[in-house]
């Protein structure tokens, strides 16, 4: 009698892994950008006439396999595979979103991925060279907070409702708050300080506020990309800006920037 050889089996754990198909699109409906820190993750190699450089990757959000990042037993193999479990980020930020499930968990990074192909879509056909630049001359950042949406005041949400509404932001959302007003030069020559409010991202916030060593600041212009919408005035200040435009009758109303974002500004 032949006597069979045992045999040790490692046992594999399945992994719902993305196609080149929905790899392909993710990556280009993000613009092949990082939709956490909009860094560009696709450029072009010395190496050859066709070669490409890619820091991209197409990430799960829900893990591809038990025990990893987010994992979700209820969901099927096809969906844990599908591009709506998939979201397009620069090596950097897919480590981070898995070595910290808290900071980053399943909600947050669908509202990451969907703003930023809102935004993405927003700007499709858009020169390059069309900046943006607030009133006044050179902008610099006064001051910041972050706020949920329901904390502001039942009239500030109504002034705002446009701007909301166009981003999508509910109740629970949370937004970055920006005071932006002249250079020291131009207020010296002015005479006077105008203020500005920029709507922002928290996450772009929180990243730039980490990032300072010493104090607060950007340098050069916030990212247009990361910007919700502006409006005239700090929200301390927001309802003596409004009595002023009864005061002298001049109408502002919400436009659409060269950049996408909604500002609200004299007609």
């Amino acid at each position: 009698m032949r006597r069979q050889t045992d045999r040790n089996y490692s046992s594999s754990r399945r992994r719902d892994g993305f196609d080149k198909k929905t790899t392909a699109d993710l990556a280009r409906r993000s613009a092949f950008q990082c939709v956490i820190c909009s860094a560009v993750t696709v450029a072009a190699s010395a190496e050859s006439a066709n070669a490409v450089i890619n820091i991209g990757v197409a990430a799960h959000i829900a893990a591809a396999s038990p025990g990893g990042p987010r994992y979700d037993a209820s969901m099927t193999p096809k969906q844990r595979s599908s591009i709506e479990n998939a979201i397009w980020l620069c090596q950097n930020d897919a480590k981070a979103i898995d070595d910290d499930v808290v900071e980053w968990p399943t909600p947050r990074l669908h509202d990451i991925k969907r703003d930023h192909e809102r935004t993405i879509r927003s700007k499709l056909g858009m020169p390059g060279n069309a900046v943006w630049s607030a009133p006044g001359g050179q902008s610099t950042v006064r001051d910041y907070a972050f706020v949920r949406v329901r904390s502001l005041t039942q009239a500030y949400k109504a002034v705002l409702g446009p701007m909301l509404e166009d981003q999508n932001l509910g109740e629970d959302n949370e937004v970055g708050i920006l005071m932006v007003g002249s250079s020291m030069d131009d207020l010296r020559s002015a005479g006077r300080e105008p203020l500005w409010t920029l709507f922002v991202k928290p996450i772009w916030l929180e990243w730039v506020v980490q990032g300072q060593s010493t104090g607060f600041g950007v340098s050069g212009e916030v990212p247009s990309d990361q910007i919700y919408g502006q409006i005239p005035a700090w929200p301390d200040g927001f309802f003596d800006f409004l009595s002023a435009i009864i005061m002298t009758g001049k109408t502002f109303a919400w436009q659409r920037s060269r950049k996408g974002f909604l500002v609200l500004s004299q007609l």
